[in-house]
């Protein structure tokens, strides 16, 4: 089977969306504090071993993408950094 891009976009989204629906109030705290990617850390790790673990037969696909980092600036900066004033806005 091939690489499947929509597929794989759409994993990302789920990923993303999960971390705002378990990590929400983390994620607000962390735009206050500017501190996003440190707080969350451990848990975009997990996804990201998630997401290679999931496609291992493909490293070159997973390797030249950034559908993850995408997903993360689509869905959760967008989604949430709407719902305030934040210094890193």
């Amino acid at each position: 089977m091939a690489f499947d891009l929509k597929r794989a976009e759409r994993l990302c989204r789920a990923m993303a969306s999960d971390t705002i629906v378990y990590n929400k109030d983390t994620i607000l705290k962390s735009f206050e504090d500017d501190n996003f990617f440190d707080v969350l850390k451990d848990n975009m790790e997990e996804n990201r071993k998630n997401f290679k673990e999931r496609y291992k037969d493909y490293p070159n696909e997973v390797a030249s993408s950034n559908i993850l980092e995408r997903s993360i600036c689509d869905n959760i900066f967008y989604t949430l950094g709407q719902q305030g004033k934040f210094p890193i806005f």
